[in-house]
Protein backbone atom coordinates (compact mmCIF):
# COMPACT_ATOMS: atom_id res chain seq x y z
CA UNK A 1 0.00 0.00 0.00
CA UNK A 2 1.07 3.53 -1.03
CA UNK A 3 1.67 5.74 1.71
CA UNK A 4 -0.81 9.17 1.85
CA UNK A 5 0.67 11.67 0.86
CA UNK A 6 0.18 14.19 3.71
CA UNK A 7 2.63 15.97 5.48
CA UNK A 8 0.94 15.19 8.91
CA UNK A 9 0.82 11.32 7.85
CA UNK A 10 4.15 11.33 6.84
CA UNK A 11 5.78 13.67 9.86
CA UNK A 12 3.99 11.08 12.09
CA UNK A 13 5.14 7.51 10.22
CA UNK A 14 8.82 8.21 10.47
CA UNK A 15 8.12 9.75 14.31
CA UNK A 16 6.49 6.33 15.14
CA UNK A 17 9.30 4.25 13.42
CA UNK A 18 12.10 6.21 15.17
CA UNK A 19 10.91 5.97 18.25
CA UNK A 20 9.45 2.26 18.01
CA UNK A 21 13.53 1.48 16.85
CA UNK A 22 14.36 3.57 20.06
CA UNK A 23 12.54 0.97 22.16
CA UNK A 24 13.45 -1.87 20.53
CA UNK A 25 17.26 -1.05 21.21
CA UNK A 26 16.50 -0.03 25.00
CA UNK A 27 13.98 -2.54 25.74
CA UNK A 28 14.74 -5.61 27.76
CA UNK A 29 14.11 -8.87 29.82
CA UNK A 30 15.41 -6.53 32.74
CA UNK A 31 12.78 -3.89 32.15
CA UNK A 32 10.21 -5.82 34.19
CA UNK A 33 9.05 -2.65 35.54
CA UNK A 34 7.46 -0.87 31.76
CA UNK A 35 7.66 -4.33 29.72
CA UNK A 36 4.12 -4.84 29.49
CA UNK A 37 4.02 -0.99 28.97
CA UNK A 38 6.24 -1.37 26.25
CA UNK A 39 4.68 -4.06 24.14
CA UNK A 40 1.13 -2.72 24.23
CA UNK A 41 2.86 0.74 23.03
CA UNK A 42 4.46 -0.88 20.65
CA UNK A 43 1.72 -2.74 19.41
CA UNK A 44 -0.89 0.37 18.99
CA UNK A 45 2.11 2.08 17.28
CA UNK A 46 2.24 -0.23 14.70
CA UNK A 47 -1.53 0.18 14.89
CA UNK A 48 -1.54 4.08 14.23
CA UNK A 49 1.05 3.32 11.58
CA UNK A 50 -0.88 0.76 9.49
CA UNK A 51 -4.06 3.61 10.01
CA UNK A 52 -1.50 6.25 8.40
CA UNK A 53 -1.74 4.48 5.26
CA UNK A 54 -3.95 4.58 2.46
CA UNK A 55 -6.54 2.01 2.37
CA UNK A 56 -7.08 2.12 -1.22
CA UNK A 57 -9.78 -0.80 -2.71
CA UNK A 58 -9.24 -2.96 0.05
CA UNK A 59 -12.69 -4.07 1.57
CA UNK A 60 -12.86 -2.60 5.52
CA UNK A 61 -11.60 -5.40 8.03
CA UNK A 62 -14.27 -5.44 10.99
CA UNK A 63 -13.85 -6.46 14.36
CA UNK A 64 -16.75 -7.75 16.24
CA UNK A 65 -16.22 -7.07 19.84
CA UNK A 66 -17.97 -8.35 22.93
CA UNK A 67 -18.33 -9.96 26.49
CA UNK A 68 -18.76 -13.22 27.34
CA UNK A 69 -21.56 -15.07 25.88
CA UNK A 70 -23.03 -12.26 23.67
CA UNK A 71 -22.57 -15.15 20.60
CA UNK A 72 -19.46 -13.24 18.77
CA UNK A 73 -18.70 -16.84 17.41
CA UNK A 74 -22.62 -17.68 16.05
CA UNK A 75 -23.23 -13.57 14.83
CA UNK A 76 -20.02 -14.27 12.77
CA UNK A 77 -20.83 -17.86 11.43
CA UNK A 78 -25.07 -16.13 10.58
CA UNK A 79 -23.55 -13.74 8.98
CA UNK A 80 -21.49 -15.83 6.16
CA UNK A 81 -24.27 -18.74 6.46
CA UNK A 82 -21.81 -21.30 7.22
CA UNK A 83 -19.96 -22.92 10.41
CA UNK A 84 -16.59 -21.33 10.34
CA UNK A 85 -15.82 -20.77 13.46
CA UNK A 86 -16.38 -22.71 16.67
CA UNK A 87 -19.17 -21.95 19.17
CA UNK A 88 -20.43 -23.23 22.14
CA UNK A 89 -22.28 -21.79 24.88
CA UNK A 90 -20.72 -23.55 27.73
CA UNK A 91 -17.13 -22.30 27.06
CA UNK A 92 -15.09 -20.13 24.72
CA UNK A 93 -13.07 -21.33 22.38
CA UNK A 94 -11.52 -18.27 20.97
CA UNK A 95 -8.57 -17.57 22.45
CA UNK A 96 -7.15 -15.44 19.49
CA UNK A 97 -8.46 -13.25 17.12
CA UNK A 98 -10.09 -15.04 13.77
CA UNK A 99 -10.07 -13.33 10.42
CA UNK A 100 -12.63 -14.61 7.46
CA UNK A 101 -11.82 -13.12 4.31
CA UNK A 102 -12.15 -13.80 0.37
CA UNK A 103 -9.52 -13.62 -1.11
CA UNK A 104 -6.84 -13.96 1.54
CA UNK A 105 -4.76 -11.19 0.43
CA UNK A 106 -7.57 -8.98 2.10
CA UNK A 107 -5.80 -9.30 4.77
CA UNK A 108 -2.43 -7.67 4.58
CA UNK A 109 0.79 -9.01 5.71
CA UNK A 110 1.62 -7.93 9.19
CA UNK A 111 -1.88 -6.59 9.89
CA UNK A 112 -2.30 -7.60 13.86
CA UNK A 113 1.42 -7.32 14.32
CA UNK A 114 1.38 -11.24 14.62
CA UNK A 115 1.92 -14.31 12.82
CA UNK A 116 -1.10 -15.29 10.25
CA UNK A 117 -1.87 -18.73 9.83
CA UNK A 118 -4.04 -20.24 7.10
CA UNK A 119 -6.35 -22.50 8.39
CA UNK A 120 -7.74 -25.50 5.62
CA UNK A 121 -10.99 -25.97 5.19
CA UNK A 122 -10.50 -29.88 6.86
CA UNK A 123 -9.53 -28.35 9.91
CA UNK A 124 -12.69 -26.43 10.61
CA UNK A 125 -14.64 -24.95 12.38
CA UNK A 126 -11.80 -22.45 13.33
CA UNK A 127 -10.21 -22.11 17.06
CA UNK A 128 -8.73 -18.89 17.66
CA UNK A 129 -4.98 -19.06 19.15
CA UNK A 130 -3.51 -16.45 21.38
CA UNK A 131 -0.75 -14.13 19.58
CA UNK A 132 -1.52 -15.75 16.24
CA UNK A 133 -4.13 -14.50 13.41
CA UNK A 134 -5.90 -17.26 12.28
CA UNK A 135 -6.67 -16.57 8.21
CA UNK A 136 -9.89 -18.14 7.29
CA UNK A 137 -10.53 -17.88 3.49
CA UNK A 138 -14.24 -17.99 2.94
CA UNK A 139 -16.37 -16.65 0.14
CA UNK A 140 -19.77 -15.00 0.81
CA UNK A 141 -21.90 -12.47 -0.59
CA UNK A 142 -20.63 -10.78 2.49
CA UNK A 143 -16.65 -11.64 2.89
CA UNK A 144 -16.17 -10.13 -0.80
CA UNK A 145 -16.86 -6.51 0.99
CA UNK A 146 -16.21 -6.88 4.52
CA UNK A 147 -13.18 -8.97 5.60
CA UNK A 148 -15.00 -10.50 9.21
CA UNK A 149 -12.95 -10.97 12.69
CA UNK A 150 -14.09 -12.63 15.43
CA UNK A 151 -12.30 -11.82 18.86
CA UNK A 152 -11.99 -13.01 22.43
CA UNK A 153 -14.27 -11.94 25.68
CA UNK A 154 -13.72 -8.41 26.94
CA UNK A 155 -15.07 -9.37 29.69
CA UNK A 156 -13.81 -12.79 30.79
CA UNK A 157 -11.31 -13.63 33.78
CA UNK A 158 -8.31 -13.92 31.78
CA UNK A 159 -6.50 -10.49 31.21
CA UNK A 160 -4.81 -12.05 28.01
CA UNK A 161 -7.85 -12.67 25.88
CA UNK A 162 -8.77 -8.89 27.05
CA UNK A 163 -5.59 -7.61 25.27
CA UNK A 164 -6.32 -9.82 22.40
CA UNK A 165 -9.59 -8.33 21.55
CA UNK A 166 -8.07 -4.45 22.11
CA UNK A 167 -5.42 -5.17 19.86
CA UNK A 168 -7.97 -6.04 17.42
CA UNK A 169 -9.88 -3.33 18.25
CA UNK A 170 -6.86 -0.58 17.39
CA UNK A 171 -6.16 -2.06 13.57
CA UNK A 172 -9.74 -2.34 12.65
CA UNK A 173 -11.11 -0.47 9.99
CA UNK A 174 -14.55 -0.71 11.60
CA UNK A 175 -15.87 -2.00 14.45
CA UNK A 176 -19.11 -4.11 15.64
CA UNK A 177 -20.47 -4.14 19.24
CA UNK A 178 -22.03 -6.80 20.32
CA UNK A 179 -24.48 -7.60 23.66
CA UNK A 180 -27.32 -9.31 24.58
CA UNK A 181 -30.28 -8.40 26.71
CA UNK A 182 -28.05 -9.44 30.10
CA UNK A 183 -25.01 -7.20 28.90
CA UNK A 184 -25.96 -4.23 27.24
CA UNK A 185 -25.01 -2.45 30.03
CA UNK A 186 -21.37 -4.11 30.39
CA UNK A 187 -19.06 -1.10 31.55
CA UNK A 188 -16.45 -3.05 29.63
CA UNK A 189 -18.01 -1.89 26.19
CA UNK A 190 -17.95 2.17 27.42
CA UNK A 191 -14.78 2.87 26.64
CA UNK A 192 -14.77 1.41 23.42
CA UNK A 193 -17.74 3.43 22.70
CA UNK A 194 -15.92 6.91 23.29
CA UNK A 195 -12.63 5.51 21.63
CA UNK A 196 -14.40 4.49 18.44
CA UNK A 197 -15.90 8.05 18.38
CA UNK A 198 -12.92 10.18 19.31
CA UNK A 199 -10.80 7.80 16.77
CA UNK A 200 -13.60 8.09 13.75
CA UNK A 201 -13.84 4.50 13.20
CA UNK A 202 -17.02 3.36 11.85
CA UNK A 203 -19.19 1.45 14.73
CA UNK A 204 -22.11 -0.76 14.52
CA UNK A 205 -24.11 -1.60 17.10
CA UNK A 206 -26.24 -5.57 17.71
CA UNK A 207 -28.14 -7.25 20.02
CA UNK A 208 -28.26 -10.57 20.03
CA UNK A 209 -30.93 -12.76 21.65
CA UNK A 210 -33.00 -10.20 21.95
CA UNK A 211 -36.79 -10.85 23.33
CA UNK A 212 -38.40 -8.00 23.06
CA UNK A 213 -38.12 -4.60 21.25
CA UNK A 214 -38.13 -2.44 24.75
CA UNK A 215 -34.99 -3.95 25.67
CA UNK A 216 -33.32 -3.00 22.20
CA UNK A 217 -35.12 0.52 22.32
CA UNK A 218 -33.73 0.90 25.69
CA UNK A 219 -29.67 0.13 24.41
CA UNK A 220 -30.56 2.83 21.48
CA UNK A 221 -31.29 5.24 24.20
CA UNK A 222 -28.49 4.73 26.20
CA UNK A 223 -26.31 5.07 23.00
CA UNK A 224 -27.97 8.42 22.33
CA UNK A 225 -27.80 9.49 25.31
CA UNK A 226 -23.42 9.84 24.63
CA UNK A 227 -22.21 5.96 24.80
CA UNK A 228 -22.40 5.20 21.12
CA UNK A 229 -19.84 6.04 18.75
CA UNK A 230 -19.95 8.12 15.16
CA UNK A 231 -20.11 5.96 11.54
CA UNK A 232 -22.87 3.59 11.85
CA UNK A 233 -26.58 3.94 10.62
CA UNK A 234 -29.03 6.38 12.52
CA UNK A 235 -32.77 7.26 12.50
CA UNK A 236 -34.54 9.42 12.03
CA UNK A 237 -33.97 10.69 15.82
CA UNK A 238 -30.44 11.24 14.52
CA UNK A 239 -29.75 7.79 17.38
CA UNK A 240 -27.49 4.62 16.32
CA UNK A 241 -29.31 1.83 14.85
CA UNK A 242 -29.15 -1.13 16.68
CA UNK A 243 -29.57 -3.99 14.73
CA UNK A 244 -31.22 -7.12 16.36
CA UNK A 245 -31.10 -10.56 16.48
CA UNK A 246 -34.08 -12.98 18.08
CA UNK A 247 -32.85 -15.62 20.27
CA UNK A 248 -33.53 -19.08 18.86
CA UNK A 249 -36.49 -20.12 20.46
CA UNK A 250 -38.30 -16.53 20.85
CA UNK A 251 -40.70 -15.53 19.21
CA UNK A 252 -39.77 -11.66 18.81
CA UNK A 253 -39.24 -10.36 15.06
CA UNK A 254 -36.94 -7.34 14.69
CA UNK A 255 -38.10 -4.55 12.23
CA UNK A 256 -36.71 -4.99 8.92
CA UNK A 257 -34.12 -2.35 8.21
CA UNK A 258 -32.47 -3.84 11.38
CA UNK A 259 -33.02 -7.53 11.83
CA UNK A 260 -30.36 -9.71 10.02
CA UNK A 261 -30.07 -9.43 6.64
CA UNK A 262 -30.65 -5.57 6.91
CA UNK A 263 -27.04 -6.09 9.06
CA UNK A 264 -24.89 -7.96 6.35
CA UNK A 265 -26.48 -4.99 3.63
CA UNK A 266 -25.17 -2.46 6.03
CA UNK A 267 -21.92 -4.05 6.78
CA UNK A 268 -21.30 -4.87 2.97
CA UNK A 269 -21.80 -0.95 2.28
CA UNK A 270 -20.24 0.14 5.25
CA UNK A 271 -19.22 3.98 4.41
CA UNK A 272 -15.89 5.45 4.89
CA UNK A 273 -15.70 8.33 7.50
CA UNK A 274 -14.31 11.79 5.54
CA UNK A 275 -10.78 12.91 5.01
CA UNK A 276 -11.33 15.14 7.59
CA UNK A 277 -12.77 13.10 10.29
CA UNK A 278 -10.08 10.73 9.57
CA UNK A 279 -7.56 12.94 9.94
CA UNK A 280 -8.42 14.15 13.37
CA UNK A 281 -8.84 10.39 14.21
CA UNK A 282 -5.54 10.19 13.27
CA UNK A 283 -4.29 12.94 15.75
CA UNK A 284 -6.26 11.77 18.53
CA UNK A 285 -4.59 7.98 18.36
CA UNK A 286 -1.08 10.41 18.36
CA UNK A 287 -2.35 12.36 21.07
CA UNK A 288 -3.15 8.97 23.04
CA UNK A 289 -0.45 7.35 22.24
CA UNK A 290 2.36 9.77 23.06
CA UNK A 291 0.84 10.50 26.66
CA UNK A 292 0.48 7.13 27.66
CA UNK A 293 4.22 6.92 26.35
CA UNK A 294 4.86 9.25 28.54
CA UNK A 295 3.09 8.60 31.71
CA UNK A 296 3.18 4.56 31.31
CA UNK A 297 6.92 4.17 30.28
CA UNK A 298 9.60 7.35 30.33
CA UNK A 299 7.90 8.74 33.78
CA UNK A 300 8.85 5.44 35.32
CA UNK A 301 11.91 4.93 33.27
CA UNK A 302 13.23 8.43 34.85
CA UNK A 303 12.39 7.46 37.95
CA UNK A 304 14.34 3.76 38.02
CA UNK A 305 17.08 5.55 36.24
CA UNK A 306 17.29 8.11 38.97
CA UNK A 307 17.01 5.48 41.68
CA UNK A 308 19.55 3.26 39.85
CA UNK A 309 21.92 6.19 39.86
CA UNK A 310 21.06 6.35 43.58
CA UNK A 311 21.90 3.53 44.65
CA UNK A 312 24.90 2.55 42.29
CA UNK A 313 26.76 5.41 44.04
CA UNK A 314 26.15 3.73 47.36
CA UNK A 315 27.51 0.90 46.04
CA UNK A 316 30.51 2.46 44.33
CA UNK A 317 31.22 3.94 47.57
CA UNK A 318 30.91 0.85 49.93
CA UNK A 319 34.67 -0.15 50.75
CA UNK A 320 36.12 -3.53 50.33
CA UNK A 321 36.71 -4.47 54.14
CA UNK A 322 39.80 -6.09 54.89
CA UNK A 323 40.66 -9.67 54.67
CA UNK A 324 41.20 -9.62 58.39
CA UNK A 325 43.48 -13.05 57.98
CA UNK A 326 46.40 -13.38 60.02
CA UNK A 327 49.02 -16.33 58.98
CA UNK A 328 50.99 -15.75 61.79
CA UNK A 329 49.84 -18.83 63.80
CA UNK A 330 51.62 -20.99 60.67
CA UNK A 331 54.66 -19.24 60.17
CA UNK A 332 55.65 -18.27 64.18
CA UNK A 333 56.36 -22.09 64.55
CA UNK A 334 58.96 -21.95 61.44
CA UNK A 335 60.71 -18.65 63.02
CA UNK A 336 60.91 -20.18 66.07
CA UNK A 337 62.60 -23.14 64.53
CA UNK A 338 64.80 -21.15 62.46
CA UNK A 339 65.68 -18.94 65.56
CA UNK A 340 66.79 -22.71 67.01
CA UNK A 341 68.38 -23.87 64.70
CA UNK A 342 70.52 -20.27 64.50
CA UNK A 343 73.97 -20.95 65.60
CA UNK A 344 73.96 -17.20 66.51
CA UNK A 345 70.98 -18.29 68.49
CA UNK A 346 72.48 -20.84 70.16
CA UNK A 347 75.80 -18.87 71.37
CA UNK A 348 73.57 -15.22 71.93
CA UNK A 349 71.95 -14.51 74.88
CA UNK A 350 68.34 -15.57 73.77
CA UNK A 351 69.72 -19.11 74.47
CA UNK A 352 71.09 -18.45 77.32
CA UNK A 353 67.85 -16.85 78.66
CA UNK A 354 65.78 -19.79 78.23
CA UNK A 355 68.07 -21.83 79.56
CA UNK A 356 67.97 -19.88 82.68
CA UNK A 357 64.26 -20.85 83.03
CA UNK A 358 65.39 -24.27 83.30
CA UNK A 359 68.04 -24.34 85.47
CA UNK A 360 66.94 -27.10 88.24
CA UNK A 361 66.17 -29.23 85.95
CA UNK A 362 69.93 -28.74 84.42
CA UNK A 363 71.57 -28.84 87.50
CA UNK A 364 70.01 -31.96 88.15
CA UNK A 365 71.24 -33.35 85.20
CA UNK A 366 74.49 -31.73 84.78
CA UNK A 367 76.85 -34.70 84.95
CA UNK A 368 75.30 -36.99 83.08
CA UNK A 369 74.76 -34.39 80.16
CA UNK A 370 79.19 -33.21 80.59
CA UNK A 371 79.91 -37.06 80.34
CA UNK A 372 77.93 -37.26 77.27
CA UNK A 373 79.62 -33.94 75.52
CA UNK A 374 83.09 -34.70 76.88
CA UNK A 375 82.50 -38.45 75.03
CA UNK A 376 80.38 -37.93 72.17
CA UNK A 377 80.32 -34.32 71.49
CA UNK A 378 76.98 -34.55 71.89
CA UNK A 379 74.47 -33.96 74.79
CA UNK A 380 70.57 -34.71 75.38
CA UNK A 381 69.70 -31.49 77.65
CA UNK A 382 65.44 -32.04 77.09
CA UNK A 383 63.52 -29.56 77.12
CA UNK A 384 64.63 -28.14 74.10
CA UNK A 385 63.25 -30.01 71.05
CA UNK A 386 62.58 -28.57 67.84
CA UNK A 387 59.40 -29.37 67.51
CA UNK A 388 56.45 -28.38 70.16
CA UNK A 389 53.08 -29.61 70.19
CA UNK A 390 51.40 -28.63 67.32
CA UNK A 391 49.13 -25.32 67.50
CA UNK A 392 45.88 -24.47 66.32
CA UNK A 393 45.39 -22.94 63.26
CA UNK A 394 42.50 -20.34 62.44
CA UNK A 395 40.16 -21.64 59.72
CA UNK A 396 41.49 -18.94 57.33
CA UNK A 397 38.52 -20.07 54.61
CA UNK A 398 35.93 -20.19 56.29
CA UNK A 399 36.94 -16.84 58.27
CA UNK A 400 37.36 -15.32 54.06
CA UNK A 401 34.03 -17.26 53.28
CA UNK A 402 32.03 -15.22 56.29
CA UNK A 403 33.60 -12.05 55.58
CA UNK A 404 32.55 -11.95 51.65
CA UNK A 405 28.90 -13.11 52.81
CA UNK A 406 29.07 -10.03 55.07
CA UNK A 407 29.52 -7.64 51.74
CA UNK A 408 27.19 -9.63 50.03
CA UNK A 409 24.50 -8.90 52.62
CA UNK A 410 25.85 -5.16 52.41
CA UNK A 411 25.05 -5.06 48.93
CA UNK A 412 21.63 -6.95 49.52
CA UNK A 413 20.76 -4.02 52.08
CA UNK A 414 21.47 -1.63 49.81
CA UNK A 415 19.53 -2.36 47.15
CA UNK A 416 16.22 -3.86 49.48
CA UNK A 417 16.61 0.08 51.00
CA UNK A 418 14.91 1.35 48.30
CA UNK A 419 11.52 1.68 47.31
CA UNK A 420 11.73 0.13 43.87
CA UNK A 421 14.53 -2.48 45.05
CA UNK A 422 12.05 -5.47 46.00
CA UNK A 423 10.17 -4.60 42.96
CA UNK A 424 12.67 -5.55 40.93
CA UNK A 425 13.88 -8.36 42.80
CA UNK A 426 10.49 -9.71 42.65
CA UNK A 427 10.35 -8.92 39.04
CA UNK A 428 13.55 -10.56 38.06
CA UNK A 429 14.62 -12.87 40.89
CA UNK A 430 16.33 -15.56 37.89
CA UNK A 431 18.76 -13.21 37.09
CA UNK A 432 19.37 -11.61 40.52
CA UNK A 433 20.20 -14.86 41.87
CA UNK A 434 23.05 -15.15 38.98
CA UNK A 435 24.73 -11.79 40.39
CA UNK A 436 25.93 -13.25 43.98
CA UNK A 437 29.43 -14.79 43.20
CA UNK A 438 29.59 -18.15 45.36
CA UNK A 439 31.29 -17.44 48.45
CA UNK A 440 33.64 -20.64 47.77
CA UNK A 441 35.80 -18.59 45.34
CA UNK A 442 36.28 -16.87 48.90
CA UNK A 443 37.54 -19.69 50.09
CA UNK A 444 39.74 -20.48 47.44
CA UNK A 445 41.45 -17.25 48.11
CA UNK A 446 42.37 -18.49 51.58
CA UNK A 447 43.02 -22.00 50.34
CA UNK A 448 45.47 -21.09 47.13
CA UNK A 449 47.71 -19.12 49.19
CA UNK A 450 48.00 -21.04 52.15
CA UNK A 451 49.02 -23.77 50.30
CA UNK A 452 51.86 -21.60 48.56
CA UNK A 453 52.58 -20.72 52.15
CA UNK A 454 52.96 -24.35 53.13
CA UNK A 455 54.93 -25.45 50.40
CA UNK A 456 57.42 -22.25 51.62
CA UNK A 457 57.42 -23.73 54.86
CA UNK A 458 58.31 -26.88 53.83
CA UNK A 459 61.01 -25.91 52.15
CA UNK A 460 62.54 -23.86 54.92
CA UNK A 461 62.20 -26.38 57.85
CA UNK A 462 65.19 -28.53 57.12
CA UNK A 463 67.03 -25.72 55.72
CA UNK A 464 70.20 -24.37 57.24
CA UNK A 465 69.65 -20.60 58.63
CA UNK A 466 71.77 -17.99 56.41
CA UNK A 467 73.96 -17.09 59.75
CA UNK A 468 74.60 -20.94 60.67
CA UNK A 469 75.20 -21.28 57.04
CA UNK A 470 77.63 -17.99 56.55
CA UNK A 471 79.89 -18.75 60.12
CA UNK A 472 80.35 -22.18 59.02
CA UNK A 473 81.64 -20.92 55.98
CA UNK A 474 83.79 -18.61 58.35
CA UNK A 475 84.46 -21.67 60.80
CA UNK A 476 86.00 -23.63 58.04
CA UNK A 477 89.19 -22.07 57.79
CA UNK A 478 90.14 -22.36 61.57
CA UNK A 479 91.68 -25.47 63.27
CA UNK A 480 89.02 -27.74 65.17
CA UNK A 481 86.29 -25.28 63.48
CA UNK A 482 83.70 -28.21 62.80
CA UNK A 483 84.24 -29.92 66.34
CA UNK A 484 83.29 -26.00 67.61
CA UNK A 485 80.26 -25.99 65.77
CA UNK A 486 79.22 -29.70 66.55
CA UNK A 487 79.52 -28.75 70.57
CA UNK A 488 78.02 -25.13 69.73
CA UNK A 489 74.82 -26.74 68.53
CA UNK A 490 74.81 -29.55 71.28
CA UNK A 491 75.68 -27.19 74.11
CA UNK A 492 75.85 -23.91 74.29
CA UNK A 493 75.39 -22.86 77.46
CA UNK A 494 78.34 -25.34 78.60
CA UNK A 495 80.48 -24.17 76.00
CA UNK A 496 79.50 -20.16 77.48
CA UNK A 497 80.22 -21.49 81.11
CA UNK A 498 83.55 -23.08 80.16
CA UNK A 499 84.63 -20.26 78.45
CA UNK A 500 83.91 -17.48 80.58
CA UNK A 501 85.16 -19.99 83.58
CA UNK A 502 88.97 -20.56 82.07
CA UNK A 503 89.32 -16.84 80.92
CA UNK A 504 89.30 -18.12 77.15
CA UNK A 505 91.02 -21.53 77.73
CA UNK A 506 90.07 -22.85 74.22
CA UNK A 507 91.56 -19.47 72.41
CA UNK A 508 89.62 -18.50 69.55
CA UNK A 509 85.93 -19.80 70.81
CA UNK A 510 85.64 -17.29 73.33
CA UNK A 511 86.12 -14.67 70.40
CA UNK A 512 83.67 -16.24 68.74
CA UNK A 513 81.42 -16.86 71.08
CA UNK A 514 82.00 -12.63 72.15
CA UNK A 515 81.66 -11.64 68.35
CA UNK A 516 78.08 -13.83 68.56
CA UNK A 517 76.93 -10.95 70.94
CA UNK A 518 77.79 -8.33 68.02
CA UNK A 519 76.78 -10.32 65.46
CA UNK A 520 73.31 -11.39 66.89
CA UNK A 521 71.44 -8.23 66.67
CA UNK A 522 72.10 -8.27 62.39
CA UNK A 523 72.02 -11.88 61.13
CA UNK A 524 69.23 -13.38 63.76
CA UNK A 525 67.03 -10.38 63.02
CA UNK A 526 67.79 -11.16 58.74
CA UNK A 527 66.92 -14.56 59.69
CA UNK A 528 63.84 -13.75 61.56
CA UNK A 529 62.93 -10.93 59.07
CA UNK A 530 62.64 -13.47 56.07
CA UNK A 531 59.66 -15.07 57.78
CA UNK A 532 58.04 -12.20 58.63
CA UNK A 533 58.33 -10.70 55.12
CA UNK A 534 56.53 -13.97 53.73
CA UNK A 535 54.17 -13.71 56.54
CA UNK A 536 53.28 -10.08 54.98
CA UNK A 537 53.14 -11.20 51.89
CA UNK A 538 50.84 -14.24 52.32
CA UNK A 539 48.38 -11.52 54.30
CA UNK A 540 49.20 -9.04 51.54
CA UNK A 541 48.04 -11.50 48.56
CA UNK A 542 44.97 -12.18 50.56
CA UNK A 543 43.94 -9.17 51.68
CA UNK A 544 43.97 -8.15 47.60
CA UNK A 545 42.63 -11.29 46.31
CA UNK A 546 39.89 -10.55 48.64
CA UNK A 547 39.56 -6.70 47.83
CA UNK A 548 39.34 -7.58 44.20
CA UNK A 549 36.53 -10.20 44.60
CA UNK A 550 34.18 -8.07 46.50
CA UNK A 551 35.11 -5.54 44.11
CA UNK A 552 33.96 -8.00 41.16
CA UNK A 553 30.69 -8.50 43.07
CA UNK A 554 30.11 -4.65 43.60
CA UNK A 555 30.43 -3.99 39.91
CA UNK A 556 28.01 -7.33 39.25
CA UNK A 557 25.71 -5.47 41.51
CA UNK A 558 26.16 -2.58 39.57
CA UNK A 559 25.34 -4.03 36.04
CA UNK A 560 22.06 -5.75 36.93
CA UNK A 561 20.77 -2.48 38.50
CA UNK A 562 22.43 -0.79 35.00
CA UNK A 563 19.76 -3.59 33.64
CA UNK A 564 16.84 -2.15 35.28
CA UNK A 565 16.06 0.75 32.84
CA UNK A 566 18.09 2.78 29.68
CA UNK A 567 20.89 4.63 30.74
CA UNK A 568 20.33 8.68 30.84
CA UNK A 569 21.54 9.19 27.38
CA UNK A 570 18.90 6.90 25.97
CA UNK A 571 16.02 8.30 27.93
CA UNK A 572 16.60 11.79 26.29
CA UNK A 573 16.80 10.76 23.12
CA UNK A 574 13.56 8.73 23.91
CA UNK A 575 12.21 12.34 24.77
CA UNK A 576 13.41 14.20 22.07
CA UNK A 577 11.21 11.34 19.55
CA UNK A 578 8.49 11.88 21.53
CA UNK A 579 8.59 15.61 21.54
CA UNK A 580 8.81 15.54 17.54
CA UNK A 581 5.67 12.99 17.61
CA UNK A 582 3.69 15.19 19.62
CA UNK A 583 4.64 18.21 17.94
CA UNK A 584 3.47 16.81 14.46
CA UNK A 585 -0.21 15.90 15.57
Amino acid sequence: MAARSSTLDSSLDSSLEALDQQLARVASASMTSVAAAVARFRADAAALRFHLRERGQRPPIIAILGGTGTGKSTILNRLVRHDLCAANFRRTFTAGAIAVTWPAGNVPAGWLGVEHAALPAAQLPARGQIDRLTVVEFDSELTRFATLVDTPDLDGDQPTHHAQADRTFRWADAVVFLVTPEKYQMTELVPYYRLARRYAVAAVFVMNKAEQQAVVDDYQARLAGGEGGEGGARDGANRPTVYAVPRDDSSFQPPFDADLDALRRALSALPRPDQQAEQEGLKHRAADLFDRFADQILSPLRSDRKEIDRLVAMLRAMEAPPAEVDVNPITRQLARRLQQRSILYLIGPGRMLDRVRQVPALLARLPRTAWDLVMRGKADLGGDGEEGPPREVPDFAAILSEQFTVVQSRIDDVIRSSSAGPRWIEQDQASYATVKIDPARAKAIATDELEQLRAWLQTKWNATPRDTALLEKLLQYLPGAKQLTRWSEAAPYLLAVVVATHHAFFGHIDLMILGGYSLVAWLTERASNEVAARTRQANRAIAERFARLAHEQIDRACAWLEQRAPTSEALAELQRTAETLQGGE
